[in-house]
């Protein structure tokens, strides 16, 4: 896996399959369907903090942001 938006997506319809497989069954479709869910969690926090920085993009460019924190890697 990269570090895109898409390799995210591409990875997450990879487990979608994954899981949906008919001929994974029984301990091996737990295992991929805790693994599902744990992705599942890290990327929600991954689009939160993508989200956040658009936000703050969005907010540059309409001219409403006052100072956005070196954090965020933004220049005006």
């Amino acid at each position: 896996m990269k570090n895109t938006i898409q390799d995210l997506m591409n990875h997450q319809f990879a487990m979608l399959e994954t899981v949906t497989d008919p001929n994974i069954k029984g301990d091996v479709l737990q295992e991929e369907l805790s693994r599902a869910k744990a992705v599942v969690e890290i990327v929600g926090v991954m689009v939160g903090t993508y989200r956040v920085a658009l936000d703050a993009q969005k907010a540059i460019y309409d001219g409403t942001a006052g100072n956005v924190p070196k954090i965020m890697g933004i220049e005006k």
